[in-house]
């Protein structure tokens, strides 16, 4: 009987246990882009609503798609990449001009590797990105320039979130 309690317990004991522990468990996937965030918004389509949310603003297609795999590689082959341009209004610090311009003349792709600092942060391209139940956030700083009226200088910079939800 002991022999045999024994043997269970050394079975269940190497069922539970490996060598590797699957840590990307949570980052593996498909993960769609669903927002890019900048604090205190803007109105780029002129319908009286200020949103954090660029995407909600602008009639380009988002189809961006990063996949997390097993072996440490993300990729995706439909990036995101409209042009805003944006500027001050003269004379005032709260009012601007848009000029946004969506891709369509081609997808830019990419591939490299990622790591994971710990269960809620992965880095790749150089870039920390914080996991939060099933969305990740990538923050660029000062990636959105605002630029004098004339559009020579930027006067102005704000971060840009991108979020992605995992499918």
């Amino acid at each position: 009987m002991n022999r045999l309690l024994f043997i269970l317990c050394f079975a269940l004991l190497i069922t539970s246990c490996s060598g590797e522990d699957n840590n990307d468990a949570s980052i593996v996937g498909r993960w769609k882009l669903t927002a890019w965030e900048v604090a205190d918004g803007f109105d780029m389509n002129n319908d009286g609503i200020v949103n954090t949310n660029i995407l909600n603003e602008i009639e380009c297609i988002s189809n961006e798609t990063l996949i997390f795999e097993t072996e440490g590689v993300v990729s995706s082959n439909k990036t995101f990449n409209p042009d805003i341009d944006i500027a001050l209004q003269e004379g005032t610090t709260d009012k601007y001009v848009f000029k946004v311009r969506c891709d369509e003349e081609g997808v830019i792709g990419f591939a490299t590797t990622y790591s994971l600092k710990n269960t809620d942060t992965v880095i790749f391209n150089d870039n920390e990105s914080a996991i939060v139940g099933n969305q990740l956030f990538r923050l660029i700083k000062e990636s959105i320039k605002i630029y004098n009226k004339d559009f020579t200088e930027v006067v102005a910079t704000k971060d840009l979130t991108l979020v992605y939800t995992k499918q």
